[in-house]
């Protein structure tokens, strides 16, 4: 089974299922600058190294991934099915994140969310990605450990892989609000996760998944407060 394949079955296990293969949905690099083109001059902002685009098209969702060979390669030389390590968990977020936009996008338009513009869409999708980003890394990381179990130490290195990689230094006011905002409420989240027992928490994300991004973002600051 390939990673793709892997990933989206434990997500769709986890949240629901989407009616599709997401390793049909990848985009080469051709279409992918055409597509960046049409996106305006945000996408410039945005890393090159993943993307997940999204249009409506004749009442349809049409999805694309892409994932430039930078990430393909590290993955395919440095395979985190074999273990997690320093070389390889950037490039796996990366390749972990754009999925999780499909996976989540698709679910919420089959459930009838289809303002898939708006600015409170994409900040659940970047705020959903971080939370599921960190419990997928977490389940790579403990399964190599001979416990089966995280140690202190292997959640404060998910947490800085995770929270602090990323430094925000983008030129719109609107997209360094939107990714500093996903991360600081993401971070807050999964400390509250981390509590949980593995039943509480898988039964915690999926409550969280279904509320909207104003929900959401209430839910965070009341467990935090």
């Amino acid at each position: 089974m390939t990673l793709l394949r892997e990933i989206q079955l434990l997500l769709e296990r986890t949240y629901g299922s989407t009616g599709v293969n997401f390793e049909e949905f990848l985009l080469d690099h051709t279409r992918t600058r055409e597509l960046s083109r049409e996106a305006g001059a945000y996408a410039k902002q945005i890393s090159d190294l993943g993307r997940m685009f999204m249009r409506l098209e004749d009442g349809k969702l049409r999805l694309g991934i892409y994932y430039d060979d930078r990430v393909i390669t590290a993955l395919e030389s440095n395979n985190p099915q074999c273990g997690l390590n320093d070389d390889n968990v950037l490039p796996f977020m990366v390749f972990l994140e754009e999925l999780d936009h499909a996976v989540h996008a698709a679910l919420k338009y089959r459930e009838g969310d289809r303002n898939i513009y708006s600015e409170a869409f994409v900040r659940d999708l970047e705020l959903q990605a971080k939370v599921d980003v960190y419990l997928i890394l977490q389940m790579y990381c403990a399964f190599f450990n001979d416990d089966k179990k995280l140690s202190p130490a292997d959640r404060r290195w998910l947490k800085s892989c995770v929270f602090d990689a990323e430094n925000f230094a983008y030129e719109e006011p609107i997209l360094r609000d939107r990714y500093r905002g996903s991360n600081r409420l993401g971070r807050r989240y999964v400390k509250f996760l981390d509590r949980l027992s593995a039943k509480r928490r898988t039964a915690e994300i999926r409550r969280f998944r279904k509320l909207s991004f104003a929900e959401k973002q209430n839910r965070i600051l009341a467990l935090s407060a």
